[in-house]
């Protein structure tokens, strides 16, 4: 029957008054690990000792196990004994034989009895499990002869199943003796002590847990109450209902496990090994004890609170017990274990991960190790997919076999670290340039190759490509890099290699298969006057694309065809899509390249700062060699969201990071020179701008490559001539933008208007500019749509039309104000409002802009759609005289006269997209 501190020692309490009166006693108390058994036998010796009675104390020690008479030398020369009695049995000690050992206990048993005769004598022996033979055989001899003598034995010992030949037990407790079991601390005990460590407060959140954890051993509840007081009373409770633990938990349950038999620490080392695929058979295989020990071990831990079951109870005892593990004896128990599960065909992935632990394995863990990196492939866990991926190139005796592994590596690779993969395509990528590399395997260095704009990798992977036989050709492959070097490279390489037909259309090699006409279409629209056509492709291919499994650059190339094919919002929805994919897997590469898409739907919106978060976020996703030429992209956005508020010195530093002179040609390289060309004339360097402008042109034209709504050359270089004062030639370069953009409606088309309004006769830009302004609003453009409006006032206002150029002006300065609330106020005071230099030289329009109430903003958007005073009332619920306060107050603000210039103050009628 178990008992609580208190009841044992009161029990003691009572052998000890009965020991006084003559009567010999014999207390066993046991307990689990820790269960306070050492604490107990010390108190009880300081209340024997405070009633006078003589106390002679001893602990067992597994290092003086097995030398004679230890125990005995610790009660019989401390400094409680006479000092003449001490030196007899000093010197029988140190002449103790086999021969000689039964009259020696005959001696040394009267010395006890003889310090008896003058006062009761306890002899406390604490871990008395660890005591010597001889010392054993003494208190078993003891115990005979002191029944009607005041002697009382008290001995402490942990609960552990013993062998039948203990040899404590086997004879000392055949005699009478009192059983005592220290109970656990119970919920209210454990709610004290941490309450004495902290707050009753806090302790009563809390102390479940710390039992929980515990299973009521006190000096681990000590221990995490210890813990408890350093972490600060405002702790929270922690997750799954499991208490923080910190350094004296970890500490003390160290001790546990290493203060007595070593198979306790063996056992444990397994379970923090085995984790939760531990059993009670696969720990003996594991660790090499027997199964009778394991469960010993088992229970006593169990007992002790360490454990529950086959489980260590907290997290923070799986670390702390790894710790007592060399490297070399952890590594012999993940190979152990990696052996026993996968004998027993446990999870690829649990064996995978011993394996990796191990750092080691035979020919057998290679199978296993390829379907663990697959499985963790599929879940997202690229990294883990990478180890078992490595370690089976390592294991792997086929070189072919090996061969093979090392380009799936680079594959998984890529996911998160293109450049480490581009290391492991290296000996590939050398056969490919040879022309000894067979075609099956050309794909994955090709493509690569593509994304680090490596052009001469990719001419000789053309050329081999193209002088297969068709029926060795595998159409969706040749579809996709068809595709991505069209869409971000061009069609000269293509044309070189024989690997685009002279009519411009890709090679129809397999009519049938769909996905090869959906990324023809989508191919052919790089090039098309409207990519309109595209739309249902694009659609149709991003339907199908999977994060990690669709080549990046098709994904990409769908994307750009719905934003030529004035499909913004299909775009932004599709990218939006697949970026939660590839974080939900984390695809770290995906996530990067679709996150510059995002910044750079965010810039085509007017959201500056949005733009500008989402491309240095993107940026910062991977190093800078492993975003190969894409790069280029999100630097542009930057440059380009900067450019816009005004911001120069943000604008240089994205700038400077990307060095164009080395830039592979690509239509990222095209963006990054038109965005720093804007940079550029936006401060006043119209010659660098016209440089950057120009060798755009000459670029996109060398490589095929010339789509005006990616890289809209013309259009900066017509501001650039505008700038100059030579308006013909910018006429000219508008129009040919407009020619280009054929079919198409969109931003691009709104801007090159509003660039040809500035070169057109004064009583005509108001049209074109109404035209821009209509476009830009379409696409959504409301940082292109403020500066078509801010021109547009202008122009108004040459006209001698005030109240409309004040109209327009107040619109342009609502948009202009959107974009720099995107943009947390950062933009400088004197870009608060975009501002159009009119055509003619002079002045900008620096009226102050009013602001509505909303009560006044909705009551003005009714009036200016035709709404009467009554119609409006109705319509909001309000009174008339309430609706003609409102328009009073608007046309004060407005500076206007009447409703017949609120149009103008209306969000324009967005065109209908065909």
């Amino acid at each position: 029957m178990e008992s609580d501190y208190g009841e044992v020692l009161d029990v003691l309490g009572g052998q000890l008054t009965a020991c006084a009166a003559g009567t010999g006693q014999l207390a066993l108390v046991t307990g689990g690990l820790a269960a306070g058994k050492t604490h107990l036998a010390h108190a009880f010796a300081a209340q024997a000792a405070a009633t006078g009675a003589l106390c002679l104390t001893a602990t067992g020690s597994a290092a003086e196990r097995e030398i004679p008479g230890g125990v005995a030398d610790q009660l019989l020369c401390g400094p409680r004994v006479p000092r003449e009695t001490a030196d007899r049995v000093a010197r029988l000690l140190s002449a103790v034989t086999p021969q000689t050992e039964a009259p020696l206990l005959r001696r040394l048993g009267a010395e006890l009895l003889a310090l008896a005769r003058q006062r009761p004598l306890v002899v406390v022996l604490d871990d008395a499990h660890l005591t010597d033979g001889l010392s054993a055989r003494l208190l078993a001899h003891l115990r005979r002869r002191s029944a009607a003598a005041p002697v009382m034995l008290v001995l402490t010992r942990w609960d552990w199943e013993q062998p039948a030949t203990d040899r404590v037990l086997t004879d000392l407790t055949r005699q009478p003796h009192t059983h005592l079991r220290l109970a656990p601390l119970t919920g209210a005990e454990v709610t004290g002590v941490l309450a004495a460590a902290t707050t009753p407060e806090y302790a009563r959140e809390h102390a479940p847990a710390v039992h929980r954890a515990t299973a009521g051993n006190p000096l681990l509840v000590h221990a995490l109450a210890e813990d408890h007081r350093a972490l600060g009373p405002g702790l929270p409770p922690a997750p799954h209902g499991l208490p923080h633990s910190g350094p004296a938990h970890a500490q003390a349950a160290l001790s546990c496990l290493t203060r007595w038999d070593g198979a306790l620490l063996t056992t444990a080392q397994g379970l923090a090994v085995l984790d939760t695929a531990a059993t009670a058979p696969l720990l003996a295989e594991v660790t090499g004890l027997a199964p009778a020990t394991v469960g010993r071990a088992l229970g006593t831990l169990t007992a002790a609170g360490v454990a529950e079951g086959p489980r260590l109870r907290h997290p923070a005892l799986h670390t702390a017990v790894r710790t007592t593990l060399t490297d070399e004896e952890a590594a012999r128990l993940h190979s152990g274990a990696a052996a026993a599960l996968q004998h027993r065909g446990a999870d690829p992935v649990a064996v995978a991960r011993h394996l990796l632990a191990a750092r080691t394995g035979d020919e057998r863990a290679v199978g296993v190790l390829e379907t663990a990196a697959a499985r963790a492939a599929e879940h997202g866990d690229l990294a883990f997919a990478t180890r078992c991926l490595e370690l089976a190139v390592r294991l792997s005796p086929d070189p072919q076999g090996r061969d093979g592994l090392r380009r799936r590596l680079a594959r998984t690779l890529w996911q998160t670290d293109p450049a480490a993969a581009d290391r492991r395509h290296a000996a590939d990528r050398t056969a490919l340039t040879r022309g000894e590399l067979p075609p099956r395997h050309a794909t994955g260095p090709l493509k690569h190759a593509l994304w680090q704009g490596d052009q001469e990798t990719v001419r000789e992977a053309l050329r081999a490509r193209a002088g297969l036989p068709q029926e060795r050709r595998d159409p969706r492959t040749e579809a996709e890099l068809r595709l991505a070097h069209r869409w971000f490279y061009g069609t000269a390489v293509l044309r070189e290699t024989g690997a685009e037909p002279p009519d411009g259309r890709g090679a129809r090699v397999a009519a049938e298969d769909l996905w090869s006409r959906a990324v023809d279409a989508v191919c052919d629209s790089a090039s098309a006057t409207s990519g309109r056509t595209a739309v249902a492709g694009a659609e149709h291919l991003l339907e199908s694309c999977r994060p990690g499994e669709t080549f990046l650059e098709v994904a990409l190339a769908a994307l750009f065809a719905l934003l030529r094919g004035d499909r913004p919002d299909l775009a932004a929805a599709w990218s939006d899509r697949l970026h939660e994919q590839a974080v939900r897997g984390s695809w770290t590469t995906w996530q990067a390249a679709l996150g510059a898409v995002r910044a750079d739907l965010a810039l085509r919106r007017g959201e500056l700062a949005v733009a500008t978060e989402r491309a240095r976020a993107c940026l910062d996703l991977l190093a800078p060699q492993s975003w190969g030429v894409l790069r280029a992209y999100p630097l542009a956005t930057l440059v380009s969201a900067a450019t816009a508020l005004g911001d120069t010195e943000a604008a240089e530093e994205a700038v400077r990071q990307l060095p164009s002179d080395t830039l592979p040609v690509s239509v990222w390289s095209l963006r990054f020179l038109c965005a720093r060309g804007r940079h550029h004339l936006d401060a006043d360097r119209a010659l660098a701008a016209a440089e950057d402008f120009q060798r755009c042109a000459r670029l996109a034209r060398e490589a095929e490559l010339d789509v005006a709504e990616l890289a809209p050359w013309r259009t900066g270089l017509a501001e650039v001539n505008l700038r100059l004062g030579r308006t013909v030639i910018a006429r000219d370069l508008a129009k040919q933008q407009l020619e280009r953009t054929r079919g198409a409606g969109g931003g691009t088309r709104g801007a090159a208007l509003r660039v040809l309004a500035a070169t057109a006769d004064p009583a005509q830009r108001p049209g074109l500019l109404r035209s821009s302004a209509e476009l830009l609003e379409a696409a959504g453009d409301r940082a292109e749509l403020a500066r078509s409006l801010a021109d547009l006032s202008v122009a108004l206002r040459s006209l001698g039309e005030l109240d409309a150029a004040r109209a327009v002006s107040w619109r342009a300065a609502q948009e202009a104000k959107f974009c720099r609330s995107t943009a947390g106020g950062s933009a400088p005071p004197d870009r608060a409002a975009p501002a159009a230099v009119p055509p003619g030289g002079g002045e900008p329009d620096r009226t102050e802009v009013p602001v509505l109430s909303d009560a006044e903003g909705r009551v003005a958007l009714l009036a200016a759609r035709g709404f009467s005073n009554r119609d409006i009332s109705e319509q909001l619920f309000i009174t008339v005289s309430t609706v003609e306060q409102h328009l009073t107050r608007v046309y004060r603000k407005l500076g206007v006269s009447g409703r017949r210039a609120l149009p103008e103050l209306l969000p324009l009628p967005r065109l209908q997209s065909a």
